[in-house]
């Protein structure tokens, strides 16, 4: 198995956001943040919605 410490994926996440950032239009990049943060909570949501609903699932029978 492959670890990878705080150094890299801080890296990686920072080089994919200047990446995005000099490809989008400065008009573009408070949209662009507004729709990433709306993704990431309803990504969020979903994955404790699937949490939620396996544990009670599993409680039932």
């Amino acid at each position: 198995m492959i670890t990878f410490d705080t150094s890299q994926r801080i890296s990686a996440a920072s080089g994919m956001v200047l990446i995005v950032l000099m490809q989008v239009d400065g008009d573009e990049v408070v949209k662009t943040i507004i729709l990433a943060g709306i993704g990431g909570v309803s990504s969020y949501l979903v994955t404790l919605t699937v949490k939620y609903l396996i544990h009670f699932f599993r409680r039932r029978w």
